[in-house]
């Protein structure tokens, strides 16, 4: 019996050369779209001066890439079916080198911004499109190895980048932190045409305008809100307004969805249990962990009295545990399955969460980076996880729309998380009771229990959820 397990264990971790190709070429263009989107923060003191404006002013070129984003992602499904996955990706990748390059040209804020929009635009393609050829190309047995590879990359792009944004302003120009993308680009273009397989598109058909256009908007307005109420830019009034717009939106959306034979966000997919499940937990785990990136670096500055660089480099300890997970991912969901694997990771992710928010840094530095090292090793787990039983049960006509879903809905609440920690750690510290150094823990205890709230989902799961992907090959 155990030599039965262990063969079956090595078939299904071994990847088809096809597949590793594909999913390292794709991890490889991730990477150079999060090494732009995470070196840009550090640079905008630089920009403001060379442009005539203002950091404050200048932050909007981080909330134009996201609004540009989160417009075309529920999209992505429906053009890749449309014209084919490789056509769009590719398009996508010449879009983004096009308006790096026209970023890195922008005689003045306004530019800038409007350029960061279409650079977003560019990224809501890059990603789920990507996404989808990997899953194409992949087998049933070899997705979860297979989406551990495409993010592994990805995730070493936030170490990177704040560093290669502040050496490349401050030697030779922060619009170099633009321009070196073109080179980039150019390199994963040829590998894209070289090495990528291809699915042909099917034109025909009536393409869902009216979808898109509510989707888009409904997505970009909570988007907005949710960045408006985390960064408390504007006023209170106008963050809720577009909230409202945008759930109102979406509400219309969901009604028009119903009559359509082919809407942009196909909503019959929360039919499919393990995708159902996977969005559920999913959501709300992200929820949970999507402001921990915001909430570290202000914890540990203003609380701690940290500096910039002492934070920044703390900070990098939940990127190493989170990277480490990815070597063992799907090893252990294989040992353990989907519910257990998300169950155990769940507690610890939550327990690591509150420990984090407890324990001082000053007084005791290695379990405040045990506590924060072990959040980023589960943190990983959960994603990578929830990112693949989501597939588990999609037929493979309907892999482009699951992806679209998927992702839109995971920007979303990872946007929401922001605005969650940005929230609590104000309404705690506004508290009568509270003084501003408890109003920390209080928001990180607050986060872990909203963890702790998905991995009550989980045990409504099926014991055998997402089984026939941790096994050998069976069928494609």
């Amino acid at each position: 019996m155990s030599s039965t397990v262990a063969s079956g264990e090595a078939r299904a971790a071994s990847l088809s050369p096809l597949t590793r190709r594909t999913a390292w070429i794709v991890s490889s263009i991730f990477f150079v779209e999060q090494l732009d989107a995470t070196s840009v923060a550090s640079a905008l003191p630089a920009m403001a001066v060379d442009l005539g404006s203002d950091a404050v002013t200048l932050s909007a070129t981080i909330t134009a890439y996201l609004l540009g984003l989160t417009l075309l992602i529920p999209l992505s499904g429906r053009l890749a079916d449309r014209y084919g996955d490789k056509k769009v990706f590719s398009g996508a990748i010449w879009l983004f080198l096009l308006s790096s390059l026209a970023c890195g040209l922008a005689p003045n804020a306004a530019v800038l911004i409007a350029l960061r929009f279409v650079q977003g635009m560019a990224g809501a393609l890059m990603a789920p499109v990507g996404r989808l050829i990997v899953l194409r190309t992949a087998a049933k047995h070899e997705i979860v190895e297979a989406m551990a590879l495409v993010i592994l990359l990805a995730m070493i792009a936030p170490m990177v980048g704040p560093f290669l944004g502040g050496l490349l302003t401050t030697y030779v120009g922060w619009r170099w932190i633009f321009w070196i993308n073109g080179p980039l680009c150019l390199g994963a273009l040829w590998l894209v045409w070289r090495f990528l397989p291809a699915t042909e598109g099917k034109p025909g058909g009536r393409f869902d305008v009216r979808g898109a256009l509510l989707t888009g908007a409904g997505f970009a307005s909570l988007t907005w809100g949710l960045v408006t109420l985390a960064e408390g830019r504007g006023t209170l009034h106008w963050a809720l307004v577009a909230l409202a717009a945008g759930v109102a939106t979406l509400a219309v959306y969901v009604r028009h969805a119903r009559r359509v034979a082919e809407p942009v966000l196909a909503l019959a997919l929360l039919k499919v249990r393990s995708f159902r499940d996977a969005m559920a937990g999913g959501s709300v785990f992200r929820i949970a962990v999507g402001g921990v990136p915001f909430l570290l670096p202000v914890t540990l500055q203003q609380r701690d009295g940290y500096s910039p660089l002492e934070a920044g480099l703390v900070v990098l300890l939940p990127a190493v545990g989170g990277f480490a997970m990815k070597f063992f991912s799907a090893r252990i969901l294989r040992r353990m399955g989907y519910r257990n694997g998300l169950l155990l990771h769940g507690v610890l992710a939550a327990a690591c969460l509150a420990l984090a928010g407890i324990i001082p840094p000053q007084g005791a530095l290695g379990f405040y980076a045990m506590a924060l090292l072990g959040f980023g090793w589960a943190r990983s787990l959960q994603m990578n996880a929830y990112g693949t039983l989501a597939y588990a049960d999609v037929a493979r006509p309907q892999l482009a729309a699951a992806t679209s879903f998927f992702l839109a809905i995971q920007n979303l609440t990872v946007a929401i998380g922001v605005a969650a920690a940005a929230l609590l750690l104000k309404g705690g510290a506004s508290l009568g009771s509270l003084n501003p150094g408890q109003a920390y823990p209080w928001t990180y205890a607050v986060l872990a229990a909203i963890a702790l709230a998905s991995v009550g989902m989980t045990l409504a799961m099926p014991r055998q959820a997402g089984a026939h992907l941790l096994q050998g090959d069976r069928n494609r």
